[in-house]
């Protein structure tokens, strides 16, 4: 299980997004050598590395994110054509004339549309597609759109702020929890989890999830303190009421 988390973590090395500073990539390969170096290393303890470099890498790949789909939105479909084979021309305009297009194709969702010999050629189109559209963004966030880029980066950096803080007080919560353990168990569980995903291994975190994970918990153990006692029998002096 850890050589499979090595190995997220060498896709993640693979696929660094766009003017990333030089040092951050090059810690990471450090890290990722002594890890791999490492036969003891357990699988808490690469994700524990994942997760330092998470919270590095994810308000550049939030960025890059939204000017790859940038990028899919316009010049997808001229990229997918460019690399559609005659002998796949015919299926895929009869494809068109059920109301699809290529985005469902690229989603995968489509697959069944086409014959199984055609789906080998079809998966190399779109993995094709795929890299073309990462060679163009990157070549442009590193120029005309540099400025715009770099600007969406510090933007993230501020959500990353409120995101970090939240989960920090999901923690410092679970920590001072005195009498729900399984809540505190919950809290940590949840705030291992929006890190998992700063790390890319859960879904990339939102600031809304990580503001109503902490309302959620509040909430909770609002309800959890009002509860408690509630299964004990009362004792009532009935011979001194007054």
């Amino acid at each position: 299980m850890s050589q499979h988390t090595i190995s997220i973590f060498q896709m993640t090395l693979d696929n660094l997004p766009p003017l990333l500073p030089l040092e951050i990539s090059d810690k990471m390969r450090a890290a990722r050598d002594e890890m791999a170096s490492n036969g003891e290393a357990s699988m808490e303890m690469i994700e524990n590395m994942m997760i330092k470099f998470g919270y590095e890498l994810w308000p550049w790949q939030s960025a890059h994110r939204e000017f790859l789909s940038s990028a899919e939105e316009r010049l997808g479909e001229h990229f997918f054509l460019s690399r559609l084979p005659a002998e796949l021309s015919m299926s895929f305009t009869k494809y068109r004339d059920y109301g699809l297009d290529w985005r469902d194709v690229y989603s995968g969702r489509a697959i069944n549309y086409f014959a199984d010999a055609e789906r080998p050629m079809l998966a190399r189109v779109l993995v094709e597609t795929k890299n073309d559209l990462s060679k163009f963004t990157g070549q442009e966030v590193a120029s005309v759109n540099k400025s715009k880029y770099l600007s969406r980066v510090g933007e993230f950096k501020k959500i990353l702020e409120k995101i970090k803080d939240a989960i920090s007080r999901l923690k410092s919560s679970a920590d001072k929890e005195e009498y729900h353990p399984a809540l505190a168990d919950e809290m940590r569980a949840r705030a291992r989890h929006l890190e998992l995903g700063l790390a890319e291994l859960a879904p990339s975190p939102t600031l809304g999830e990580a503001l109503l994970a902490q309302e959620f918990f509040d909430e909770r153990k609002i309800h959890l303190n009002m509860l408690r006692g509630i299964d004990k029998p009362v004792q009532v002096d009935f011979y001194n009421l007054e």
